[in-house]
């Protein structure tokens, strides 16, 4: 039975850890080469050791996606060492200012949120995805040869989260991107998508787990009743890159355990 990815070369962000890296794994499973970009360099090598076991080539990078020269330099190098982008997933992104920092998740309405935690909570989500689109669909038209772009945006994009809007309309964003671009792209027989995954058990959502009765109350949303796991939203992923996917274009896939449907 042949691979659903053979010989395809996908470029994900956020491939360090959580959805990034399940990606990064399943596309593996089904033959494709990997090219992890992440912040965390570290978590992006464990991520390309874990691809090479697999039989797979397996690239490693440091990247800053809300950086327009560091996206451009990425892609290049890409296409320099594996010859083409055939898929993208644009998994990297924040679920809030102080990710990654030392400081914990504090909820915040709107009216009293800090511009800059506004700011960089937007360029990553969503100018982070806007660059690598751009340059991937750059990169994508030269080659000719087509291709599939599929971005994480989030239940939050149809849901609205009080206490981190600026996440919600970051994701809304996201969505909308990728609708453009799908029309803008097809002539050039490039899809583009979005997944909207609800709550997946990451290293991004944990610290929000740990404010009191916060998931106990969001998880009362989710018929299904528990969180999904970061393979949940690889598998869809991987759906959107293979050819079984191949007709769809615009749309938002939401593995969520039937949150939207609140």
């Amino acid at each position: 039975m042949a691979l659903r990815l053979e010989g395809k070369n996908a470029l994900i962000t956020g491939g360090a850890s959580g959805i990034g890296r399940a990606t990064c794994i399943r596309f593996a499973q089904e033959g494709a080469n990997v090219f992890a970009a992440d912040r965390n360099l570290a978590g992006a090598e464990e991520t390309a050791a874990a691809v090479r076991k697999l039989g797979r080539k397996a690239i490693a990078y440091q990247i800053d996606t809300s950086d327009e020269t560091q996206v451009d330099a990425m892609v290049d190098r890409m296409v320099r060492d594996l010859g083409a982008v055939d898929i993208l997933v644009a998994a990297a992104g924040v679920s809030h200012a102080n990710y990654g920092a030392d400081g914990q998740f504090m909820p915040c309405p709107l009216h009293q949120k800090p511009l800059a935690d506004w700011r960089k909570v937007l360029s990553i989500n969503l100018d982070g995805v806007f660059l690598c689109d751009r340059a991937v669909a750059r990169a994508m038209i030269m080659a000719g040869k087509g291709g599939r772009i599929i971005n994480i945006s989030s239940g939050a994009a149809k849901l609205p989260t009080p206490g981190v809007g600026e996440y919600s309309v970051s994701k809304a964003g996201v969505w909308m991107l990728s609708k453009v671009l799908a029309v803008e792209l097809g002539p050039h027989n490039i899809t583009c998508n979005a997944i909207g995954p609800g709550f997946i058990d990451t290293p991004m959502t944990a610290n929000i787990r740990q404010v009191e009765g916060f998931m106990k109350a969001l998880l009362e949303r989710v018929p299904a009743g528990k969180m999904g796991e970061p393979v949940d939203v690889a598998n869809t992923a991987l759906f959107l890159a293979s050819d079984e996917g191949r007709y769809y274009s615009g749309s938002l896939l939401h593995p969520d355990g039937g949150l939207i449907l609140q």
